[in-house]
Protein backbone atom coordinates (compact mmCIF):
# COMPACT_ATOMS: atom_id res chain seq x y z
CA UNK A 1 0.00 0.00 0.00
CA UNK A 2 1.73 3.39 1.40
CA UNK A 3 4.43 4.80 3.36
CA UNK A 4 3.00 6.37 6.83
CA UNK A 5 4.04 8.25 8.98
CA UNK A 6 2.30 8.42 12.57
CA UNK A 7 3.15 10.81 15.13
CA UNK A 8 1.81 10.64 18.47
CA UNK A 9 3.42 10.93 21.44
CA UNK A 10 1.04 7.81 23.66
CA UNK A 11 3.12 4.76 23.48
CA UNK A 12 -0.14 2.73 23.94
CA UNK A 13 -1.86 4.47 20.82
CA UNK A 14 1.09 4.49 18.71
CA UNK A 15 1.66 0.83 19.02
CA UNK A 16 -2.13 0.48 18.03
CA UNK A 17 -1.77 2.52 14.98
CA UNK A 18 1.51 0.86 13.91
CA UNK A 19 0.05 -2.52 14.40
CA UNK A 20 -3.48 -1.46 12.74
CA UNK A 21 -1.42 0.18 9.90
CA UNK A 22 0.58 -2.77 8.93
CA UNK A 23 -2.24 -5.37 9.15
CA UNK A 24 -3.75 -3.18 6.64
CA UNK A 25 0.30 -4.03 4.56
CA UNK A 26 1.28 -0.45 4.75
CA UNK A 27 5.04 0.54 5.75
CA UNK A 28 4.90 2.71 8.82
CA UNK A 29 7.10 4.95 10.20
CA UNK A 30 6.85 6.75 13.37
CA UNK A 31 7.95 9.56 16.12
CA UNK A 32 6.86 11.13 19.17
CA UNK A 33 7.95 14.75 18.99
CA UNK A 34 6.61 17.61 16.70
CA UNK A 35 10.14 18.74 15.75
CA UNK A 36 10.36 15.53 14.56
CA UNK A 37 8.22 15.26 11.86
CA UNK A 38 9.43 17.54 9.13
CA UNK A 39 13.15 16.13 8.99
CA UNK A 40 11.34 12.42 9.11
CA UNK A 41 9.12 13.24 6.39
CA UNK A 42 11.92 14.81 4.79
CA UNK A 43 14.14 11.84 4.95
CA UNK A 44 11.76 8.60 4.60
CA UNK A 45 9.38 10.49 2.33
CA UNK A 46 5.42 8.90 2.85
CA UNK A 47 2.53 8.83 1.06
CA UNK A 48 0.36 9.99 3.98
CA UNK A 49 0.65 11.87 7.75
CA UNK A 50 -1.08 10.55 10.73
CA UNK A 51 -0.55 13.06 13.37
CA UNK A 52 -2.08 14.10 17.21
CA UNK A 53 -2.62 17.17 17.83
CA UNK A 54 -0.89 17.01 21.14
CA UNK A 55 2.46 15.75 20.86
CA UNK A 56 5.33 15.78 23.83
CA UNK A 57 6.43 19.46 24.14
CA UNK A 58 3.89 21.30 21.96
CA UNK A 59 1.16 20.52 19.64
CA UNK A 60 0.87 19.60 15.62
CA UNK A 61 0.33 23.23 14.42
CA UNK A 62 3.77 24.09 13.47
CA UNK A 63 5.10 20.58 11.87
CA UNK A 64 1.43 21.30 10.08
CA UNK A 65 2.35 24.79 8.91
CA UNK A 66 5.69 23.99 8.48
CA UNK A 67 4.79 20.80 5.92
CA UNK A 68 2.15 22.59 3.92
CA UNK A 69 4.22 25.75 3.30
CA UNK A 70 7.42 23.31 1.78
CA UNK A 71 7.38 22.84 -1.89
CA UNK A 72 8.27 19.40 -1.63
CA UNK A 73 5.98 18.21 1.26
CA UNK A 74 2.64 19.71 1.00
CA UNK A 75 1.12 17.28 -1.34
CA UNK A 76 1.34 14.57 1.23
CA UNK A 77 -1.98 14.14 2.72
CA UNK A 78 -2.09 15.24 6.50
CA UNK A 79 -4.80 13.73 8.62
CA UNK A 80 -5.13 14.93 12.49
CA UNK A 81 -6.67 13.48 15.08
CA UNK A 82 -7.35 14.57 18.57
CA UNK A 83 -9.16 14.16 21.65
CA UNK A 84 -11.02 17.79 21.69
CA UNK A 85 -12.66 19.88 18.61
CA UNK A 86 -9.43 21.51 16.60
CA UNK A 87 -11.24 20.79 13.49
CA UNK A 88 -11.52 24.27 12.30
CA UNK A 89 -7.46 25.34 13.46
CA UNK A 90 -5.95 22.28 11.78
CA UNK A 91 -7.72 22.63 8.61
CA UNK A 92 -7.48 26.39 8.63
CA UNK A 93 -3.51 25.70 9.02
CA UNK A 94 -4.04 23.12 6.53
CA UNK A 95 -4.69 19.52 7.38
CA UNK A 96 -6.39 17.27 4.73
CA UNK A 97 -8.83 15.64 6.94
CA UNK A 98 -9.27 15.95 11.16
CA UNK A 99 -10.90 12.75 12.94
CA UNK A 100 -12.26 13.44 16.64
CA UNK A 101 -11.13 11.03 18.95
CA UNK A 102 -12.23 8.17 19.86
CA UNK A 103 -12.61 7.03 16.50
CA UNK A 104 -13.29 3.09 15.44
CA UNK A 105 -10.78 1.13 14.01
CA UNK A 106 -12.78 1.18 10.42
CA UNK A 107 -13.67 4.55 10.63
CA UNK A 108 -10.11 5.68 10.32
CA UNK A 109 -9.19 2.93 7.76
CA UNK A 110 -11.86 4.24 5.61
CA UNK A 111 -10.87 7.65 6.18
CA UNK A 112 -7.51 7.65 5.31
CA UNK A 113 -8.46 5.28 2.04
CA UNK A 114 -10.48 8.50 1.36
CA UNK A 115 -7.68 10.30 1.19
CA UNK A 116 -5.00 8.81 -0.79
CA UNK A 117 -7.86 8.10 -2.97
CA UNK A 118 -7.94 4.16 -3.07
Amino acid sequence: MIKILIADDDAVMLSLLRTLMELEGNEVVTVKRPEDIIPTTQREDPGFILMDYHLAGGDAMAPLLGLKSDENLKAVPILVTSGMDRESACLSAGADGFMLKPFRPNQLLAKIREMVGT
